[in-house]
């Protein structure tokens, strides 16, 4: 189990505990990609709450492909939620990473916050 300390930027000196907690990898069927869903649970100290996060259109098997860690995506695009202020305890969080951002993870490691022109999608 993957475990992590996020800073919540409102208040330096909170932090949370990420960890993983299930997997779900639905297979392609027809003309649909295969999707997984990954479930983490986010704690401060006594208080826990859960958080999804979504990689749609066989958005982890493009990660995988390119020899990342398809986990390691979704925990990340997590923790840049947070940093960015998303209080997990004031509404549930249900995160989906479109595959355009995890063919960019798997080329580069990380997420941007604007997209290339050539990644960019209408």
């Amino acid at each position: 189990m993957h475990r992590s300390r996020v800073p919540f930027p409102a208040q330096e000196d909170v932090k949370f505990d990420i960890a993983l907690v299930s997997l779900n990898h639905e297979r392609a069927y027809a003309n649909y990609k295969a999707s997984a869903t990954y479930t983490f649970a986010i704690s401060d100290g006594p208080v826990r709450t859960h958080a999804e996060v979504v990689m749609t259109d066989g958005g982890s098997e493009v990660i995988e492909q390119k020899g990342k860690d398809a986990k390691e995506a979704a925990r990340l695009a997590l923790e840049r939620l947070l940093v960015t202020g998303c209080d997990p305890f004031e509404a549930p969080i249900f995160l989906q990473i479109p595959y355009q951002q995890a063919e960019f993870f798997s080329k580069y490691r990380s997420f941007l916050q604007k997209f290339p022109r050539h990644l960019n999608f209408t």
